[in-house]
């Protein structure tokens, strides 16, 4: 695989495309999904030995022959005329072109690459190669081929099996002989395994070579999938076409054998010396097309099925088998006589009640309408508004009927709530000793301070350092004093 001489690109312009030149041209021209630098990274590392440059431009046969590989991946823009014949030419003055392609064909990929393949015999089918058995992959196109080598010179080249003697015109009969083994056949086709993704099948006739094809576990079964061409000029150009190009992607060079496989193709285009066995080449085991027809349209075209009949007799009777069921009394006077054989008492059957077994109990038919439940009411608060409207001191009294004398503390925190007086005081003091507190202190504010006579109004307002500012009364604050005076108990 690696070239003999490790010249750059300028030093090749002086070379024909057959000399032993390590320059490959990648064409980009025609919108290749797939780069050097995107998608072709390992490839490129692969072929790290060889100068290895781009095309952006119209291919002329000028630009090609400097070039010992011409290497089109899945094109998808149309070539005109002037390119195919450029690379006609390169192709007969010694050039090789690798030309892959991807599901679908040429219909899927908007170019024109049949037009020039069919010169050589080579045809890109627009179909798709699936594994029709799950192994290994997961996806159906990611189809894993495992006897799909077709020559033995693919298999040899790759280190795979033992050389064998090239087939002559004098050793002609014993070639055919080695081919007929089958096991010698089997041998070939499972010596490189390797995964064939998104790819496409072809038709190959001669002057092209199928050297690898889908094998008998894919659809379609045993079609060819890589052509090889050597061309019968003087320098002998050659022309391989894959039908894909994820093959040798980033993604899929490293499983199985598609490397080795990589090495068997590059080394059929740059040595001259690789020679395909003849007689696989004129036998190769590939099934004919064969079509399968529409089942999806055949069942929307139903027709009816028409056929002759005999003639109906004019006697029904006739078209009746009378011998299926009949009654025959011919044993009954030997099961008469049995009886008394047996010392039986010859009496009639009497019938014997049977009794079923019943696995669900009986069911009556329903009369009358169903009453089905209503939705029940939301569910709401009861509040008893005597409580809230009530007076204070027929609450108070009501408050007394319920407690004890176990709920004191209770008792003074209603008190103080019913009162007003929770309501003077910080949140976190309404205990009942700050309800006591309180009650005390305006108590003794007021029998201090208040004497008869004064205003109604009386505000806390006291020299007590303790309690300065802290409870006032606001107006009728004697009324307030009052009941306080009567609810608490000395």
């Amino acid at each position: 695989m690696a070239p003999t001489e490790n010249g750059d690109e300028r030093g090749g312009q002086g070379k024909p495309p057959g000399s032993s030149n390590n320059n490959i041209l990648f064409d980009q021209s025609k919108n290749e999904q797939i780069t050097l630098t995107s998608g072709f990274k390992k490839l490129q590392m692969h072929l790290k030995n060889w100068k290895i440059s781009n095309h952006r431009e119209e291919i002329t046969a000028e630009r090609l022959t400097p070039f010992r590989v011409f290497i089109i991946a899945n094109p998808r823009e149309k070539f005109t005329a002037g390119e195919y014949e450029a690379m006609k030419r390169y192709i007969d003055n010694g050039g090789s072109i690798l030309l892959t392609l991807n599901e679908g064909g040429e219909g899927r990929q908007m170019t024109n690459v049949n037009t020039f393949l069919k010169t050589y015999g080579v045809e890109v089918n627009e179909d798709s190669v699936i594994r029709a058995a799950y192994y290994k992959y997961f996806y159906p196109k990611e189809a894993l081929i495992l006897d799909g080598v077709l020559n033995r010179a693919v298999a040899e080249n790759a280190h795979l099996i033992a050389a064998t003697t090239p087939a002559t015109k004098t050793n002609k009969k014993s070639q055919n002989a080695v081919v007929v083994d089958k096991s010698l056949r089997a041998q070939v086709a499972r010596s490189l395994e390797f995964v064939y993704p998104f790819g496409a099948s072809l038709n190959v006739q001669p002057p092209s070579v199928s050297v690898l094809s889908t094998g008998t576990t894919c659809l379609p079964c045993q079609k060819a999938i890589c052509a090889f061409y050597t061309s019968p000029s003087k320098n002998g150009g050659r022309l391989c076409v894959c039908g894909s190009t994820m093959i040798f992607h980033d993604s899929y060079l490293d499983k199985e054998q598609n490397r080795r496989l990589l090495d068997v193709i590059v080394e059929f285009l740059t040595n001259s010396s690789f020679r395909l066995n003849e007689i696989d080449a004129e036998v190769p085991d590939i099934s004919d097309e064969s079509l399968s027809p529409d089942l999806i349209a055949m069942s929307e075209m139903l027709k009816c099925s028409l056929h002759d009949v005999e003639e109906l007799p004019k006697d029904v009777r006739k078209l009746l088998d009378t011998q299926l069921y009949n009654l025959d009394l011919t044993l009954i006077p030997k099961m008469v006589r049995a009886y008394d054989e047996l010392q039986m008492k010859h009496e009639p059957l009497s019938l014997i009640k049977p009794q079923f077994e019943v696995p669900m109990p009986a069911l009556k038919p329903a009369v009358y309408t169903p009453i089905f439940r209503d939705c029940e009411p939301p569910a709401l608060e009861l509040f008893d508004l005597e409580d809230y409207f009530a007076s204070e001191t027929s609450r108070l009294n009501q408050l007394t009927n319920k407690c004890s004398e176990q709920d004191l503390e209770l008792f003074i925190k209603e008190f103080g709530n019913i009162a007003g007086i929770s309501s003077r005081m910080p949140t976190d003091q309404r205990g009942a000793k700050q309800i006591l507190e309180f009650i005390v202190t305006q108590l003794f504010e007021f029998k201090r301070m208040y004497q008869p006579g004064m205003e109604d109004d009386y505000i806390g307002v006291h020299d007590n350092p303790l309690d300065s500012g802290r409870y006032t009364f606001g107006a009728g604050g004697a009324a307030a004093a009052s009941n306080f005076d009567r609810l608490v108990v000395d």
